[in-house]
């Protein structure tokens, strides 16, 4: 009993002695989200982290450089009221009061940071930039030293893999300044189904993505040609649009896979989920393109296997961090045809372990992928630059 009487006294006299601590520690915050679209169809993951903190009670702001067409919009735009709470294309005047300003993409840092009228704003906000693919890349090989200045003045980093962290570390950034922060799904919107083999052999294949070089899915359609002989009832749904339409389309009528092949374009979340419900294997054979553009970890890949699917990605930037080849999907080299086609041969030759490898799947993007775990960890970043 006073043991109890002590502790307890000691935690009042923390109360009064450090309340600073308590109340920076609970007291909601306002983020300020600066993208390059909003609403963007192929954008969820920033999405899922704006939900995710209003979810915690926290304000957000967002400041979106473009306008898209309200097309596909996703459930959660209406469901959180968001578009009244975008400023499009210009910042205000009177700019907004705010704990966090987190930048989307290293290039959105960049601009901020070039605008005259904003310097005195930003040094006193606590500055967040996420890198991903194109940022720490493709940018990058333009010019080495496109970032100097935001590696100096911003708080944190959050690139969404470790091969991104490392070639951060190399441009010069301090480690201390660097959190890898995995772009996440919400598990609960992407229910998990057991896939089994058809028996008539119509297996659909299907990819999610933007339609540019770096997807891969010319190599993925010239694989799927050569699964086409073998298996001819296999149809392959692609989802997405892009500046690689044309060619690809063009590509399908060369190999004669106009009767195999659907383009779906853009789709909303909803008929997303049903495609990827009605289809056994996912394909997202990534590569390094001739400008240097890399993915960071793919949203579709992890997606599709949070919903049990068998993926199949390369052997490419952050995607071994997601698949553990053999375990939760399949690894191939970039580039490589031949290799692909033998995975998804083996994969079709072996359905007994299709089960097995969609629950290690789901499993894995539950313990380390999933929205829930990804904004609690981003909060308590938050909350850790505001006490320094």
């Amino acid at each position: 009993m006073k043991k109890e009487i002590f502790l307890y006294k000691c935690f009042v006299l923390f109360l009064i002695f450090c309340p600073h601590v308590v109340s920076c520690a609970t007291k909601p915050l306002h983020i300020f989200f600066v993208v390059g679209r909003f609403p963007s169809p192929s954008q969820i993951f920033v999405l899922n982290m704006i939900t995710g903190l209003i979810d915690r009670g926290h304000k957000v702001s967002i400041f979106s450089f473009h306008k898209d067409p309200r097309i596909n919009m996703h459930s959660n735009i209406k469901k959180y009221n968001l578009l009244k709470h975008v400023i499009y294309k210009k910042f205000p005047d009177k700019l907004p009061k705010c704990d966090i300003v987190f930048c989307q993409f290293g290039h959105l840092a960049q601009k901020i940071f070039e605008m005259p009228h904003l310097s005195d704003w930003l040094k006193h906000k606590q500055v967040v930039v996420c890198l991903r693919g194109v940022d720490i890349t493709s940018h990058l090989q333009e010019d080495p030293h496109r970032y100097k200045r935001i590696l100096k003045q911003a708080k944190l980093f959050l690139p969404v893999c470790d091969y991104f962290k490392q070639k951060l570390i190399a441009l010069g950034c301090k480690k201390s300044k660097i959190v890898v922060h995995h772009s996440a799904i919400d598990c609960s919107q992407f229910s998990f189904t057991p896939r089994s083999k058809p028996k008539n052999n119509q297996i659909n294949f299907v990819s999610v993505c933007r339609l540019v070089k770096k997807k891969g899915l010319d190599i993925a359609l010239k694989a799927f040609e050569q699964i086409v002989r073998k298996y001819p009832q296999a149809h392959y749904f692609i989802v997405g649009d892009g500046p690689e339409r044309t060619y690809l389309k063009l590509l399908v009528y060369q190999l004669n896979l106009q009767d195999n092949v659907t383009f779906c374009g853009w789709k909303s979340h909803e008929e997303i989920t049903s495609i990827l419900n009605k289809s056994h294997i996912f394909m997202l054979p990534s590569k390094k393109v001739h400008d240097g553009n890399e993915e960071g970890i793919p949203n579709a890949l992890k997606e599709a296997m949070a919903m049990g699917l068998i993926s199949i990605g390369t052997w490419h930037a952050g995607t071994p961090e997601l698949i553990d080849h053999g375990i939760s999907g399949f690894l191939v080299p970039e580039h490589s045809v031949i290799e692909l086609v033998n995975n998804i041969d083996y994969i079709i030759e072996h359905p007994e372990m299709w089960e097995f490898i969609g629950l290690a799947a789901r499993k894995k993007i539950e313990n380390e992928f999933e929205t829930k775990k990804s904004v609690e960890q981003l909060e308590k970043l938050f909350y850790g630059l505001l006490e320094q």
